[in-house]
């Protein structure tokens, strides 16, 4: 095969050159669009989700047969922690699913947050509830799901795997782990400190 002539090869070379800047503008341009969309994309998406967080605001589904306990999540501008979600959802969980005597739906005692296993299980136990059964992501499958799976379950480690006996007749027996601060506390005593130590 001939080689084409010096005057040819530079004419090619010259196209090519040409078309290869032509198509570094056009994709240049179109990343420069899909940088432009993108943006767009996430504006809107933090609309949406800003517009979901507040019309999320914790409402009680329809199967929802009594009044759902307070909780810090009600009112996102609080101050509160969740220790305040989880406590009221002790007492309303002590005012709602205890069973007969001899039955294994005892209540949650006074003491939970002496026992580091069963205070994790309680919070889980108040934040699965709220999932099932508050807000836009309610469903009727996970509250029956709660009732049927997470409920007796909790019921049953309640009484095997966390507390004596004494504990739930309003007695306390350290038993298990060592009771120890939650991560709340922790921060607020750490907080105290430094704030002693500025002083």
């Amino acid at each position: 095969m001939a080689e084409l002539p010096e005057h040819e090869r530079r004419k090619d070379q010259g196209e090519r050159d040409l078309q290869i800047a032509a198509l570094t503008q056009i994709v240049g341009t179109l990343a420069q669009n899909l940088r432009r969309v993108e943006g767009q994309v996430n504006w809107v998406a933090k609309i949406v989700a800003e517009a979901r967080d507040e019309q999320d605001s914790a409402e009680p589904a329809a199967w929802l047969w009594f009044n759902p306990p307070a909780a810090t999540e009600d009112e996102p501008q609080t101050d509160q922690d969740p220790r305040l979600t989880v406590k009221n959802f002790v007492t309303w969980y002590n005012n709602t699913f205890v069973g007969i005597d001899g039955g294994r739906a005892k209540p949650i005692p006074a003491c939970w947050r002496q026992h580091p296993g069963l205070a994790m299980e309680v919070a889980t136990l108040a934040y699965s509830w709220r999932s099932a059964n508050m807000g836009s992501s309610a469903s009727a499958r996970e509250a029956q799901y709660w009732l049927h799976q997470w409920r007796p379950g909790f019921a049953e480690r309640l009484t095997r795997d966390w507390v004596h006996a004494d504990c739930l007749d309003d007695g306390h027996r350290d038993e298990g782990a060592p009771p120890r601060e939650d991560r709340f506390t922790v921060v607020e005593r750490h907080a105290a400190t430094v704030k002693d130590d500025r002083h």
